[in-house]
């Protein structure tokens, strides 16, 4: 058994020496089980406490069984004596869960802890998300490691313990980047990339799914030439994030540090230190504000309907609730995760520190075409994604014939869908429509032989419309 010294307050490793009572380790492996890092935080409170307390396990454990009311009296002497060192009453609180997780190991009821007011999130209270902007400038102070790192979570929402678990035993590696690919120079197949986060290392023990940015990808691939020019060999199995490239050289493979994670306080070791750098008066950065960031961006993006909620959640490792659950909590298929990449790319500028472009796809340009001459509702109704351009075409032409003065259906004025191709012809005997779709380059030829331009469709092509055909007021070209 070992007696801690009384007054001794503030050995960093007070702990550590506790694990030679047998009944102690046995508590800790049994915490370990699950979560090295729990047990680690427990052992810690537990010696830090008993130093303060004067006792070891074991009269701890007497104490708290035959004379619960002194053990309650030197809890309160103890947390008096924190207070008026400045502690905060959530700290203290927190102190006492290892004395807790002690004396439940031990089937030792006892529930006279010193009552406290904690109040969650003081030390947060100066901290805000920080703007695009912002993150740009703290992105200029990182290396190419802590830049993708940085992207990663800020973008991606990874949690850094995702890129390296407590202790550097484990890690995302290379080849849980499906679309990576490692020649001479790395390369993505397609941006924004896949990255699958193993059950493992997920907070919820549920393997989920998340995209990288193309400002990610850059940073990505910048960071693994970087490796690999210094002679690392890549692989599947390499971590996705290493120690620094010197110590991965060709030359130092195989000895200490090559090629080994990271540890999760590694990981913002340089993030903490950019942070404190960039931060504006009076504004106070963790690391995680960078995940912080990514949710706060995401839902911007969803309140103007790029992205639903599930999804959403999905993305940045959450458990969704029911509702997630069955929409995206199994694995994802082809048509799912192409909807998700959509979805995510339509957000890239709310996460991008730089202006980005993003091209509307194939259905939003389809989508747009037919919302120029189709109601709403019609559109709507219209399984855009699956019809080829030639039916596109043929529905804006039929229906561009309709609107020149022919009559539709005498029930419907408007004519639907299915009764454009009884459209009748425009004046003048002509077998021309009165309107047309062109495509840009052909736009000149049409305005010198008469017709009048009408305005531009997303796609690359126009409305015309044939002279003396009415509808004046036309749009100039832009």
């Amino acid at each position: 058994m070992v007696r801690l010294a009384n007054g001794d307050k503030r050995g960093k490793e007070v702990h550590r020496p506790l694990l030679l009572d047998p009944k102690v380790r046995a508590w800790y492996d049994q915490r370990a089980l699950r979560s090295r890092l729990s047990a680690d935080t427990y052992l810690r409170q537990l010696g830090g406490s008993l130093a303060r307390l004067g006792m070891d396990p074991e009269g701890l454990t007497e104490l708290a069984k035959h004379d619960p009311d002194a053990l309650s009296e030197a809890l309160v002497g103890y947390a008096a004596n924190l207070k008026r060192e400045g502690r905060l009453d959530s700290y203290i609180a927190k102190t006492f869960d290892g004395l807790r997780s002690w004396l439940r190991f031990r089937r030792i009821d006892f529930d006279s802890f010193p009552r406290l007011s904690p109040t969650r999130g003081v030390t947060l209270e100066r901290e805000r998300v920080p703007t695009p902007e912002e993150l740009r400038r703290v992105l200029d102070r990182l290396s190419p490691r802590g830049r993708m790192v940085a992207l990663l979570m800020a973008h991606s929402g990874l949690r850094p313990g995702v890129m390296g678990s407590y202790g550097a035993s484990d890690g995302l590696r290379l080849g849980d980047i499906p679309e990576l690919r490692l020649g001479r120079h790395p390369s993505l197949t397609v941006v924004p990339f896949v990255i699958h986060v193993p059950a493992r290392l997920s907070k919820t023990r549920k393997m989920y799914t998340t995209f990288g940015s193309q400002e990610a990808a850059s940073a990505l691939l910048g960071y693994l030439d970087e490796r690999r020019s210094l002679g690392e060999r890549l692989g599947p199995a390499s971590p996705l994030v290493t120690v620094d490239s010197f110590a991965a050289t060709h030359e130092f493979q195989g000895k200490k540090g090559a090629g080994r994670f990271l540890t999760t306080k590694g990981i913002v070791f340089e993030i903490r230190s950019a942070l404190s750098g960039a931060k504006p008066k009076g504004v106070s950065w963790r690391p995680y504000v960078l995940r912080s960031y990514c949710s706060t961006r995401l839902l911007l993006a969803e309140g103007q309907g790029k992205i639903g909620r599930d999804l959403r959640e999905a993305i940045l490792g959450h458990d969704g609730g029911v509702s997630a659950r069955y929409n995206v909590g199994k694995v994802w298929g082809e048509e799912l995760l192409h909807e998700a990449r959509e979805a995510y790319k339509r957000c890239e500028p709310f996460l991008s520190t730089t202006k980005v472009t993003v091209e509307p796809s194939e259905a939003d340009l389809k989508r747009a075409i037919l919302g120029v001459l189709l109601p709403a509702e019609e559109v709507a109704k219209l399984e855009v994604s699956k019809m080829t351009t030639e039916e596109v075409r043929r529905l804006v032409t039929e229906r561009l014939q309709g609107a020149g003065g022919a009559t539709p259906d005498s029930n419907n004025s408007t004519g639907s869908v299915g009764q454009l191709g009884h459209a009748g012809q425009p004046p003048n005997g002509s077998t021309d429509p009165a309107e047309t779709v062109v495509r840009l380059t052909e736009l000149k030829d049409r305005l010198a032989n008469g017709w009048h331009y009408v305005t531009k469709l997303p796609n690359g092509e126009a409305i015309v419309r044939r002279s003396g055909t009415g509808g004046g007021g036309y749009l100039p070209i832009r």
